[in-house]
């Protein structure tokens, strides 16, 4: 990104405290992040916003729903005085924003009002000579969304680790789900299914998706490097929750699968562009 092609728009927009981003970059970020926990659930609560915390030079997209969180990296040109601040955006704004990344130019200017320091609920995007206004006010009652401290582990917690390219793990990952939603199964194997229950075994060097159909068990082998493990772990995932992370990531890029403590806990996954995505496990009994 040009930082001074960014600092030379601000002139052109003329407003004051503007970030600017590269439009197709964080729009496409954005988008993701607010899909990724956007589906409502009868057994948790559906946040709908996108948490943004600024920093020196990025832009940290993040949300959730309380058990699983999307995190993102945008690189930005930042004014000093906005530096720690942190601001919302309304889920649906961001979604219908981001439908078509490419329309607004090379360079978006973002504009969140404060006072004192305090974010208002209200920003401006300003792109392709257009201006787009989220007005939130009536829907932030109280500010520190979300809770990322009881969600998030700390990474260097983790007691067992792992390190796969995109390419080896997520075409498994698509394979068992066509198990999953194969037609033709029995009454009994439809009510359980609905869960799509996967488990990941770590032994030794070997890391292994396992997955039942009710006449036996299905593995599958990932080639992973860089395994940390004492002894043995097992942890049981919603399999089509995982796929959903990876399927817009590099075929070639490196994933660190860190898991904490116990098969309760959730596992996240890093990515080498820095971005964070975090799966909660599923427990049967």
């Amino acid at each position: 990104m040009n930082t001074q092609t960014l600092l030379n728009n601000l002139a052109i927009i003329n407003k004051d405290n503007g970030i600017f981003v590269n439009a197709k970059e964080f729009l496409q970020e954005l988008r993701q992040v607010a899909t990724a926990v956007a589906k409502p659930s009868d057994h948790r609560p559906n946040l709908t916003f996108v948490h943004v915390r600024i920093t020196e030079n990025n832009l940290i997209l993040e949300a959730t729903d309380s058990h699983v969180l999307e995190r993102s990296y945008v690189a930005a040109s930042i004014p000093d005085e906005l530096v720690g601040k942190e601001f919302l955006v309304n889920g649906k704004f961001a979604k219908n924003l981001s439908k078509t990344p490419t329309k607004y130019g090379n360079q978006l200017g973002i504009y969140p009002q404060f006072n004192e320091g305090k974010y208002l609920g209200v920003i401006s995007i300003v792109g392709g000579g257009e201006e787009f206004i989220d007005d939130s006010r009536e829907d932030i009652s109280v500010f520190g969304y979300p809770d990322l401290e009881r969600v998030t582990p700390y990474l260097n917690d983790a007691t067992v680790k792992f390190d796969v390219q995109q390419k080896e793990i997520f075409p498994v990952l698509k394979e068992i789900v066509k198990i999953v939603n194969k037609p033709g199964l029995t009454k009994e194997f439809k009510e359980v299914k609905k869960t799509e229950v996967v488990a990941l075994l770590v032994k030794d060097n070997v890391v292994k998706l396992k997955y039942s159909n009710w006449k036996k068990d299905l593995e599958f082998p990932i080639a992973v490097t860089n395994v940390v493990v004492n002894d043995e772990f097992e942890i049981n995932f919603n399999v089509k929750k995982l796929k959903q992370r990876l399927q817009n990531v590099n075929g070639r890029e490196n994933l660190t699968f860190r898991f904490y403590k116990n098969a309760y806990r959730p596992f996240t996954i890093s990515r080498e562009n820095g971005g964070l995505g975090l799966v909660c496990p599923i427990r049967l009994r």
